[in-house]
């Protein structure tokens, strides 16, 4: 599962045409999607055609609300795409974190405990660095940054760029940039410029599609459908649609360094010469324990220890074969969000697999 943010610290400059867009067309590459709408102004939502009276649960309630999954949050937003929508509440959750501790790593924490069966995960951000923004940030393994064709959006891509940075010294936490040329009209001779001068700063990180300038985007958002529904043939789409191929294409380049590869070696369960190791990341947890085919799902489970580093673990004397689990973290039960392998339940979701030889 890939988790790519749209970020940007300047409006206007595409990011709610690039989330939505990309997502509708990553789904009809038949690719599982779920977009997370991280903005107040709630566009992403809007540009689908929802309004805050169509749900009661949102991203609001992700940050806010402990026992509130993604799963219980999202909507049906076309076929393979999931939404988790937001309204203008959300504005009022930096306030109400003003005081907590770790309150960076909300989103990243609901992401890790909820049930994400999909490939990708769009997080369409606001146009500021901030708390939501960083939220999105650390929850992620790459960011897409739109640049349209101005000046200020290039200066916002730079500071885009040191606030990467801070990450990666403060929180040692290594985001992959893109770069996006965004509403561009190819034709005038500064936004040539503009061009140059971006592929010149970043040349390892600019992606070969360029989203051109159309109206179409602005009735898709309208009508309330992304623009490879409403006019599949129209340059916009055929935008979106290349830009979707090209990040896909992208998949074995980034497996190395996207976060949850690495968590997933660090974590998740592991064959030892007297069964299999369990090893999971719940840092707010109070008690963590496993459930399974192999103890007739019990309620109760079976207790894992919490490690000096904060990892809780146990370990399995597992017969050989296929076995299903799930966590019981602080009495909900939980998919293991270390571990990729899974096999659907009868109750719409999935378990977790692990497979002994």
């Amino acid at each position: 599962m890939r988790v790519i943010a749209i970020a940007n610290q300047k409006g206007g400059c595409g990011k709610t045409t690039t989330a939505t867009n990309l997502a509708a067309a990553l789904a009809l590459n038949a690719k599982r999607v779920l977009l997370l709408d991280n903005d107040p102004q709630g566009h992403a939502t809007l540009a689908f055609g929802f309004r805050e009276r169509d749900f009661s649960l949102s991203t609001y309630d992700l940050y806010l609300t402990s026992d509130i999954l993604v799963q219980d949050a999202f909507l049906e937003a076309g076929e393979n795409l999931h939404l988790v929508p937001a309204g203008v509440e959300l504005a009022a959750v930096e306030q109400a974190l003003a005081r907590e501790t770790e309150k960076e790593r909300r989103l990243q924490d609901k992401l890790r405990r909820s049930s994400l069966p999909y490939d990708y995960v769009l997080i369409d951000c606001p146009p500021a660095v901030s708390l939501l923004t960083f939220n999105a940030l650390l929850a992620c393994g790459e960011v897409i940054i739109p640049v349209d064709p101005s000046v200020f959006s290039l200066q916002a891509a730079r500071k885009m760029h040191e606030t990467l940075a801070v990450l990666r010294e403060q929180r040692g936490h290594d985001v992959v940039p893109r770069v996006l040329m965004s509403d561009y009209d190819t034709r005038p001779r500064f936004v040539r410029t503009l061009m140059a001068e971006l592929d010149a700063q970043y040349e390892a990180e600019l992606l070969d599609t360029i989203v051109h300038h159309t109206v179409r985007f602005r009735e898709a958002a309208g009508a309330g459908v992304p623009v490879v529904r409403l006019d599949p043939e129209s340059r916009g789409a055929v935008d979106f649609r290349c830009l979707a191929r090209e990040v896909i294409a992208e998949e074995v380049d980034v497996t190395v360094t996207a976060v949850d590869h690495w968590v997933a070696l660090l974590h998740g369960p592991r064959p030892t010469g007297t069964g299999v190791r369990f090893e999971a990341d719940f840092p707010r947890a109070k008690a963590v324990r496993i459930t399974g085919t192999f103890c007739d799902w019990s309620a109760k489970g079976l207790p894992l220890a919490r490690r000096d580093d904060g990892i809780w673990e146990c370990h399995l004397a597992l017969e050989p074969g296929r076995h299903e689990y799930r966590f019981i973290v602080d009495g909900a039960w939980l998919p293991d969000p270390h571990n990729t392998e899974s096999a659907p339940n009868e109750f719409g979701g999935v378990n977790s697999l692990c497979v002994v030889g």
